[in-house]
């Protein structure tokens, strides 16, 4: 499994509840900072900066005590929030607070660097705007009350306490001031003794600012009120499928966040850009296959995983958990690493798991592969020097994961009639049905992948001299402009471009006076 949600969520889910058990540092008299009463017990800070040529990432940069705040802002990339020209007020958590974070996450994460995902660099940025307010406020200004922050509306709770104020956020330990005052060209920092946590992010990971915790909620009620699920909610409610997951169950569920659906309109094809695009009974039908391929009936927690099949809801296709560099990973049809990037939030009928794809079935591949190959067959039963080419296609289609030219661009030559006759001739094969074997039928499949250029679509216009063309199968193919297209593979002869711009799908066909043979085949024969 991958490291950074899953430990991330362990360990701020560690941080909520243990610190309960805390006790909460007498507070700090603004009035006794600013007058520096050194009768003060509290160790306090004192060292608001008076060299305003600064700005609020500088002056930040500069303080030894918030490094790893700086570091913070560097990794989540919001330079670009505090370098706008608006004025802010930072609440600045010290490294020893932070520090506080890095010892629960254990030895995983021993700085801000190994938040390293666009999902924990996400987080990042939600915690750092919880911790910044519009406009400059020093300690003189600041009111008990509710307190708008950068993050989507988020408040936290400046609570009057004593002669001073203390910070109250979504968990249940509060933050003290440690210093305040320090003054940048574009705004006030105050540092403060603990990370505030936005209730929101609380909530994802299955707290609540009140006292229900989300194991007390069903399936459905966590996918409809957690942030990040709007798409993955939207696709249920489409397929009739929300309502059954606030039944007893128990479900196990891989949900998707938002942001994670590229990939099934991607292998759906162009037609398909959204949900509004599942619009007949059969696309609803397959929506519904590839949702339920998402529930696996019963109760499994992160630390029941064991490698093997996992049987779904999705008729008889299972999902694999492999073992993966030392980590769990899940696997679909499409054979790649689907990672765990949030785990074990439970519920009252399950738990529910955050993945980083949408999973694909089996069955669902199976479509996918009949839609590409109907394609390629009504293009290429127009050409009449494509016939042997045809077959070829035909025999070989299943072990050409065809699914994957759904998905992106490629460019296909395909040798002519004759050009399969010469390979006859120079092989000693009498006739096609020779390769209708297990060595001929992956002899082909080596010889074809190796005829497709993947993730270009290359017309003959795009074409340019010694241009390097890289295949399915692995192996390059060289490009010569000279009078005409040619098209160079591990042999000695050049294949002729002889017809052009065939388009199927998101690629393009060429048609070729001669079969590639890539090195493995020519080892091979």
């Amino acid at each position: 499994m991958k490291k950074s949600l899953l430990k991330l969520t362990i360990c701020l889910s560690a941080l909520f509840l243990c610190v309960t058990s805390c006790t909460k540092n007498e507070n700090i008299s603004y009035d006794a900072i600013k007058d520096n009463i050194e009768t003060k017990e509290e160790e306090v800070i004192e060292n608001p900066s008076d060299d305003t040529t600064l700005d609020l990432i500088e002056l930040i940069a500069q303080d030894e005590t918030l490094s790893s705040l700086s570091q913070a802002i560097i990794q989540a990339d919001f330079q670009s929030v505090l370098n706008s020209d608006d004025a802010f007020t930072v609440f600045a958590p010290t490294d020893e607070a932070i520090q506080e974070l890095f010892d629960l996450l254990g030895d995983a994460y021993s700085s801000v660097d190994d938040f390293d995902s666009a999902i924990e660099r996400e987080l990042l940025s939600r915690i750092l705007k919880f911790h910044v307010i519009s406009g400059a406020f020093d300690s003189a200004r600041l009111e008990a009350g509710s307190v708008s922050t950068l993050y989507e509306e988020q408040t936290f709770e400046i609570v009057a306490d004593g002669d001073g104020f203390i910070i109250s956020d979504a968990s249940t330990v509060d933050a003290n001031f440690v210093s305040v005052d320090h003054s940048a060209t574009n705004g006030i920092v105050h540092t403060i003794d603990k990370i505030l946590i936005p209730a929101d992010v609380a909530e994802a990971l299955g707290l609540s600012t009140e006292t229900v915790d989300s194991s007390q909620r069903t399936i459905k009620a966590l996918i409809t009120k957690k942030e990040g699920f709007a798409f993955f909610k939207e696709a249920l409610l489409l397929t009739g499928l929300l309502d059954a997951l606030d039944e007893d169950g128990p479900f196990t569920v891989f949900a998707p966040s938002d942001g994670y659906f590229t990939n099934l309109f991607a292998l759906l094809g162009e037609e398909f850009g959204s949900l509004e695009d599942f619009d007949t009974e059969l696309e609803l039908d397959l929506l519904r296959e590839i949702l339920l391929f998402h529930v696996v009936p019963g109760n499994f927690k992160s630390t029941d995983f064991t490698t093997g099949p996992l049987v779904t809801l999705s008729g008889e296709n299972t999902l694999g958990v492999v073992e993966a560099s030392g980590e769990l990973v899940l696997k679909d049809a499409t054979t790649l690493d689907i990672n765990l990037i949030m785990t074990d939030i439970t519920a009252q009928n399950g738990v529910l798991h955050v993945v980083d794809r949408v999973l694909i079935p089996e069955s669902v591949i199976a479509v996918v592969e009949r839609a590409v190959h109907a394609a390629f067959e009504t293009v290429m039963s127009n050409e009449d020097q494509l016939k042997l080419a045809l077959e070829f296609f035909n025999m070989a289609r299943e072990r050409m994961h065809l699914e994957a030219l759904a998905e992106k661009k490629f460019t296909f030559f395909f040798p002519s009639d004759q050009a399969f006759y010469d390979l006859f001739d120079e092989i000693g094969y009498g006739t096609i049905e020779q390769f209708n074997s297990e060595e001929g039928l992956q002899l082909l499949k080596t010889i074809l992948a190796y005829h497709c250029v993947e993730n270009e679509s290359l017309k003959a216009a795009d074409f340019t001299n010694n241009q390097i063309l890289n295949t399915f199968q692995g192996e390059e193919l060289g490009v010569l402009l000279d009078s005409g297209i040619y098209i160079l593979d591990k042999t000695t002869a050049t294949s002729k471009v002889i017809d052009i711009d065939l388009e199927v799908l998101s690629g393009v066909i060429h048609i070729v006076d001669k079969v590639l043979l890539p090195q493995e085949v020519l080892d091979a024969l």
